[in-house]
């Protein structure tokens, strides 16, 4: 029985591929292109990021690891893990998996990466030109097929309304792109 009021602490170990055990609810996924990426990286770096497990080998963090390097490696391939001293409650868990990918995530300084860093080796690693706020120019007419890229400063405001009301607010949405430098774009979860 999982004692939620007692501290966690977490110690160094291994472990094979095939003693992991995956969560059902994991909520992460990964591309084909990220997978690539993923095992470049560890063929290059090794394992930099530790996989963390419960007392019982239950992953709480490394799903895409463990996929990866199983697919690669095989089963018997051994990994560090960083085993937690009590199992998380399923509370936790959830909270942990989003705290680790999301909400203790830190931004990028898209100053210093720009000024810093080269354009074709950020492409390379994984960014893409929307992600460094690159976009292609307004075709002209006349002008030759060549696609010029030139940055946008913008900021991104996601308005989420309930299906039944989309209708309702999209002409008041749609009367902002009267605004010069405002585009608008729709999508659905």
């Amino acid at each position: 029985m999982t004692n939620k009021g007692e501290k966690i602490t977490w110690s160094n170990q291994r472990r094979k591929l095939s003693e992991l055990v995956p969560w059902e609810r994991n909520p992460r996924q990964i591309s084909e292109k990220q997978a690539e990426r993923l095992v470049d990286s560890f063929e290059q770096f090794g394992q930099v990021e530790i996989i963390a497990i419960g007392p019982e080998n239950q992953i709480y963090n490394g799903h895409q690891r463990l996929k990866v390097l199983s697919q690669k490696y095989g089963a018997d391939y051994e990994v560090d893990v960083r085993v937690a001293s009590r199992a998380l409650t399923e509370k936790e868990r959830e909270k942990l998996t989003v705290y680790l990918h999301k909400g203790a995530a830190g931004d990028w300084d898209f100053d210093l990466l720009a000024n810093e860093f080269e354009l074709d080796d950020l492409l390379d690693w994984g960014f893409t030109e929307m992600d460094l706020g690159i976009y292609p120019e307004d075709e002209e007419e006349g002008a030759e097929e060549e696609e010029v890229l030139r940055p946008k400063n913008f900021m991104r405001i996601l308005i989420s309304v309930p299906v039944n009301s989309a209708i309702e607010v999209k002409d008041t949405i749609e009367s902002l792109s009267d605004i010069p430098g405002i585009e608008i774009d729709y999508g659905a979860n």
